[in-house]
């Protein structure tokens, strides 16, 4: 069954410029006799605009996996997206990370207007809210709030990770919105982390109780006690809670911590706190599984380690590091 909207091919194609004039002038009219739909469209339009990835990098990167698996001899040219690329592109940024935004605001009154945070590779910030709630954002993430937040609600949205220390207030409850779940509570310290390109999205709670609903099961909340763990899997919507007797969201002292995670994340965690790129040439490296904790150690230093607990080949070029068996 596909759930896409049509509105997204729309956006799709104007954000990445494959619609022809006539498109362009029908959805600019719509736009405009429809305040909800416009405030929806621009806020796509920023995520577009600053959070996307660089297409032409994509294509690049495609095309250097395709030419390593296929023993190409020839070194791959540089290629420009046009056409379908282009539009497929901007297509698989807007469905990803467009329709979480749409599932947010279509249960939110999409008339207020938005305040977004945002953090790039390497960078943590600290956020105080208005109600006196402070955010540490992790690196790569996006947190947004209306600007009626902290009046009869308290409502974020959140793609990244983040660490939440919530000021009680009984009359309204905090809730952290993610594409999958909602971290609901009065006043509690946790920590939650929904990156895009993540198989799973976790819950951590540090002290207090929170809530989490899942769309899967919606009137069925699981309840959360200090220092469990909440880990949803995408595919299949299952959770699992795991007591955890350790720092939670170590990341907030510049620590990485690995239990038995698989490679592919872990990379995923190196690129964004040392803006560089992983490229696998064969799954099988993927899957391998690591255990570590780091604080202080360079990137080259924990490669380099990891690689004595399974050995794997490592290509560096720049900021791009190249995997296989």
């Amino acid at each position: 069954m596909n759930n896409t909207n049509p509105k997204f091919e729309e956006y799709a194609q104007m954000f990445s410029g494959e619609c022809t004039p006539e498109e362009k002038q029908k959805l600019l009219e719509r736009l405009a006799s429809n305040v909800d739909e416009r405030v929806e469209f621009e806020k796509l339009e920023n995520i577009w605009n600053n959070y996307s990835p660089e297409t032409t990098s994509s294509a690049e990167r495609i095309w250097e996996l395709t030419a390593t698996k296929l023993e190409f001899e020839a070194q791959p040219k540089k290629i420009k997206l046009t056409g379908w690329m282009k539009y497929a592109a901007a297509a698989l940024v807007v469905l990803s990370l467009g329709l979480n935004l749409y599932w947010f605001i279509g249960h939110r009154n999409t008339t207020s207007s938005w305040v977004e945070y945002s953090t790039k590779n390497g960078e943590i910030k600290k956020i105080t809210l208005p109600d006196g709630s402070t955010v540490t954002l992790n690196s790569e993430s996006i947190l947004l709030c209306q600007n009626k937040f902290g009046k009869n609600e308290r409502n974020v949205f959140l793609m990244g990770e983040a660490f939440f220390h919530v000021t009680k207030n009984p009359e309204a409850p905090f809730s952290v919105n993610t594409s999958e779940m909602t971290v609901r509570v009065l006043g509690t310290s946790f920590n939650v982390s929904s990156y895009a390109n993540d198989p799973v999205i976790s819950a951590s709670l540090e002290e207090g109780k929170v809530q989490i609903f899942t769309k899967e099961k919606p009137s069925e909340p699981v309840v959360l006690k200090p220092q469990d763990e909440a880990l949803l899997e995408r595919a299949s919507g299952e959770i699992t809670v795991n007591n955890q007797q350790k720092l939670i969201a170590p990341w907030r002292e510049g620590r990485l911590r690995f239990h038995n995670n698989e490679l592919l994340v872990i990379t995923h965690q190196l690129e964004r706190k040392f803006d560089c790129e992983f490229i696998f040439v064969d799954e099988a490296t993927e899957s391998l599984r690591f255990t570590g904790d780091f604080e202080n150690e360079t990137l080259d230093e924990i490669l380099e380690l990891l690689n004595k607990a399974h050995s794997f080949k490592l290509k560096k070029s720049g900021k791009r590091y190249i995997i296989s068996l």
